[in-house]
C-alpha cells in the first residue's frame, strides 16, 4: 500500500515538470533573479527651455512721438565735368562748368536754344542770357513741380563756362522757394543733361564724318524750289557736311557753331582780300562782314547748300554767284 502511494506522488510531481528543454535549464535558477528590482527613470521636464533673464541696459525706450512733414532723401545731384578738361561747381545759387575756350563752338548758348526748343521748352535770348518758359523738372518723385531757369554763358581769353540757375519754382501752380539742396538738384540735373545732349551730338557727328569717304566732288549753282541760289552737289549729306566744312574757311566763314543733325552752320564772315579771290579762281564778290547760316538739304544722293544772312535773307545775285563758285572749285579737288 505505501508503494502504490509513493508512486502516485511521483507521478504527480513529474507530470508538472515541463518537458521543455530551455524551461528545463533554467529551472534551478535561484529565486532572487526573477526579484531583480526594475530600473526607475526620473520624469521629463516637459516645460521646454530655460532662457537667460533679458539684459534691459540697451533696450530702447519707448518714446511716444509726432510723425513729421516726409524728407526728401535722394542725394542732391552734381555737375559732372563731361567735357574733356572742364571744373564743375555748385555755388549755393548756379551749378556751372567751366570749358576750355575751342570747345565753344560745341556749348554755347545758340546750341542750348536749339536743345531746349526740340523738348517745346520755350526761352528767350538777351546777350549772353537765356531765360526759359516753365518747365517740368523730368525727375521721379517731383509731381506738377516746375521750373523757371536762366541759364549764362560767359567768355573770356581762354575759357569759357555755361551757368544754370533757377529764377521762379512753383507747384501745383502756387509758388515756393526752393531750399539749396533744392536748387543743387535742379539746377545740376539740368546742366549735365544739356552737356550730355551736346557731347552725345557732337561725338556722333565725329563718328558719321569718320565713316564718310570724301573724295572730289561736283557740283553746280542752281536755283532751288523756293528761288534761293543754291550749290547742288552729287555727293551724299554726310560727305557735303565734311567737303563744306573745310571748304567754308578758306573762302572767309569761320564756323562758330553747327549742329550736324540739322545740317547747320552758324558762320562769321571776315572778308578775304583781292589777291586771295583771285587765287580761288574768281573776283572778289562784295559780303558784308558778319553772321550768315549755312543750311544743307539732303536729297538721297544729292545735297544742296544755301547761305543766308542774320536775318533769314539768302545770298543773291552776282555775288552769291561768285561765291558759290569759289566754294565749288575748292570741293571739286
Amino acid at each position: 500500500m505505501k508503494k502504490i502511494i509513493l508512486g502516485l506522488a511521483a507521478t504527480v510531481v513529474l507530470s508538472g515538470c515541463s518537458s521543455d528543454p530551455e524551461k528545463l535549464k533554467t529551472a534551478n535558477d535561484t529565486f532572487q533573479k526573477s526579484e531583480a528590482s526594475i530600473p526607475g527613470f526620473s520624469p521629463l521636464a516637459t516645460g521646454g527651455v530655460n532662457l537667460p533673464v533679458a539684459d534691459n541696459t540697451y533696450a530702447l525706450p519707448n518714446i511716444a512721438f509726432k510723425k513729421g512733414e516726409n524728407i526728401d532723401i535722394r542725394p542732391p545731384s552734381t555737375p559732372l565735368a563731361i567735357i574733356q578738361n572742364s571744373l564743375t561747381q555748385f555755388d549755393g545759387e548756379r551749378a556751372l562748368i567751366v570749358y576750355p575756350e575751342e570747345q565753344t563752338s560745341i556749348y554755347n548758348l545758340k546750341q542750348v536754344e536749339r536743345l531746349l526748343k526740340e523738348e517745346n521748352i520755350s526761352s528767350t535770348v538777351q546777350g549772353s542770357v537765356l531765360t526759359t518758359d516753365w518747365s517740368p523738372t523730368d525727375r521721379i518723385g517731383d509731381k506738377n513741380v516746375e521750373i523757371k531757369y536762366q541759364i549764362e554763358h560767359v567768355t573770356d581769353r581762354r575759357s569759357s563756362a555755361l551757368a544754370v540757375s533757377v529764377l521762379q519754382t512753383r507747384r501745383d501752380g502756387i509758388i515756393f522757394t526752393p531750399s539749396t539742396s533744392e536748387k543743387q538738384r535742379y539746377t545740376s540735373d539740368r546742366l549735365n543733361r544739356l552737356i550730355y545732349a551736346l557731347t552725345s551730338a557732337y561725338t556722333k557727328q565725329q563718328q558719321d564724318l569718320s565713316n564718310a569717304s570724301v573724295g572730289a566732288i561736283s557740283s553746280h549753282i542752281i536755283q532751288d524750289l523756293n528761288g534761293q541760289i543754291a550749290l547742288a552737289m552729287n555727293t551724299t549729306f554726310n560727305q557735303a557736311w565734311e567737303k563744306l566744312g573745310y571748304a567754308l574757311p578758306k573762302v572767309g566763314f569761320a564756323i562758330k557753331s553747327e549742329t550736324s543733325g540739322r545740317g547747320y552752320r552758324e558762320l562769321k564772315y571776315s572778308s578775304l582780300n583781292k589777291e586771295d579771290w583771285l587765287r580761288l579762281g574768281i573776283e572778289s564778290p562784295k559780303i558784308d562782314n558778319g553772321i550768315y547760316n549755312m543750311q544743307i538739304s539732303d536729297h538721297g544722293k544729292q545735297s544742296s547748300m544755301v547761305i543766308s544772312d542774320e536775318k533769314g535773307h539768302s545770298l543773291s545775285g552776282d555775288d552769291a554767284g561768285k561765291l558759290y563758285q569759289a566754294i565749288s572749285n575748292i570741293i571739286s579737288r
